[in-house]
């Protein structure tokens, strides 16, 4: 199957990309985005695309499926532009997939489709009425380009088109004033309806499964946690994960609202559309059964609650400080001794993500044998390693070893293998070095011990 994903460099298309390549009945991916994706593989191809442009059809050649992501979701942009890129790019998406017979169009639409609105029932199911909200134009441009869809299906209803309805997304990438703060451990309460919640990891495997199952799926599904008594307030929500309160008067909220524009302009806060501080007044609660049912869906997190924590367990906050020196030393070493004569014809671009309490993401870049390690992501990476910053300690201070790392599946690497032999070579390096005689193998046993040691809150930097 070759498959063609709008989107890709975003919260949910980086997760929609790695589950492609780990499919083998999947041959070939696309991406089309305005940046490179941060994921690596030998049958994924990234291009970078306008999805406005009509020129994009030419991506779509040969395509089985495809997977449209691609959406301007908190940015703040002239309306018309707004609706060009969100609406328009949908319409010219669509176009191209017509125009190439390709069989399967998946498309990651919102809970905000049915309007950001008080007054819907309780769950919000598939078949409840959808309110266009003109006010709030992320959800006048889902409730729209849904509209669009239906005609577009009862014209070609040779394209089997499926409509995910996701609630909130939280996970690792999440670009925007939320993620900011949570990164933070901060949790805002502005006394508004709780926000319906999902882990989005949970939604890259619905669509990976829609895409999968033998006969094209049609239709729509919702994808959320099963709440009793619909999600919990803010509150519960702290009381229950241990995350910290920032309490937003509603007062302050509209005013931070009309503010925001100058808030940017001097660089306290992202580019964020006001609209989204406005919303307060709506509780959505939503079922997600039928995806269940239908598309044999288990998402890891089956509670909103069940999202916090993955997100606390999984997501870092601030890099652990025995990290930052690490690298810091490896850097100095690097600039400062030669490189191995093995090396010095080798160039590779790694990803290295941390993940879990005091990770984070590096580059390690290693060209004619000189290794940099940047705080960075590469876009695109030749490869991309993953394991818990906890993990990277105890191997550092010598609780464990590369082998059983590998050998127990705590490290994963997607792309060129090597980057796994550079990474086990700069850790190597170190413990080679805690092993020497004089003051410089004392110097390094004493950074060892320091490094293995448990983590706590005074070792985040």
């Amino acid at each position: 199957m070759r498959v063609v994903v709008t989107g890709g460099s975003g919260q949910l298309g980086t997760l929609v990309l790695r589950r492609l390549l780990a499919d083998r009945k999947i041959k070939q991916i696309v991406s089309l985005d305005l940046e490179p994706p941060a994921v690596a593989g030998r049958k994924l191809a990234a291009r970078r695309a306008d999805v406005r442009d009509p020129a994009i059809a030419a991506h779509f050649a040969g395509a089985d499926a495809v997977i449209h992501l691609a959406f301007v979701v908190t940015a703040h942009l002239p309306r018309p532009e707004f609706d060009a890129i969100n609406i328009g790019g949908t319409d010219n998406v669509l176009a191209a997939a017509r125009q190439h017979n390709v069989a399967r169009f998946l498309y990651s639409s919102s809970v905000a489709a049915y309007g950001v609105l008080p007054g819907h029932p309780e769950p919000i199911l598939e078949t409840s009425q959808r309110i266009h909200q003109p006010d709030f134009p992320y959800a006048a441009c889902k409730f729209t380009v849904e509209e669009h869809l239906d005609a577009f299906e009862a014209a070609h209803p040779d394209i089997a088109i499926t409509r995910f309805r996701p609630a909130i997304l939280v996970g690792a990438r999440m670009e925007h004033p939320l993620g900011d703060l949570l990164r933070r451990r901060l949790l805002p309460d502005s006394g508004a309806a709780p926000m319906p919640l999902v882990w989005d990891e949970d939604v890259a495997d619905a669509i990976h499964l829609a895409l999968r199952a033998a006969s094209p799926v049609r239709g729509a599904f919702n994808l959320a946690t099963r709440d009793p008594g619909g999600p919990p307030s803010a509150r519960e929500l702290a009381r229950a994960t241990g995350l910290r309160l920032l309490r937003v008067p509603p007062a302050l909220r509209r005013a931070t609202a009309r503010l925001l524009p100058l808030l940017v302009r001097l660089g306290l806060t992202r580019g964020t559309d006001p609209a989204w501080l406005k919303q307060a007044g709506a509780r959505l609660v939503m079922s997600g059964d039928k995806a269940r049912a239908e598309l044999g869906w288990k998402p890891r997190c089956e509670t909103t609650i069940d999202v916090m924590q993955r997100y606390l367990a999984e997501v870092p906050g601030r890099e652990d400080r025995r990290l930052t020196a690490f690298f810091a030393a490896v850097g100095l070493a690097a600039r400062n001794l030669p490189p191995p004569a093995e090396a010095r014809n080798m160039s590779l671009l790694v990803h290295l993500e941390m993940t879990g309490p005091g990770g984070g993401d590096r580059t390690l870049r290693l060209e004619r044998g000189r290794l940099a390690v940047e705080r960075a992501i590469p876009r695109p990476p030749q490869s991309v390693i993953s394991l818990p910053a906890r993990t990277l300690l105890d191997m550092i201070g010598g609780r464990t070893d590369f082998g059983t790392v590998q050998f127990t599946g705590a490290l994963r690497v997607e792309g060129d293998p090597a980057a796994s032999m550079l990474l086990g070579a700069m850790v190597a390096g170190f413990r080679t070095q805690t092993r020497a005689s004089g003051v410089r193998g004392q110097i390094a046993r004493a950074f060892g011990r320091w490094i293995a040691g448990p983590p706590n809150e005074r070792n985040a930097a």
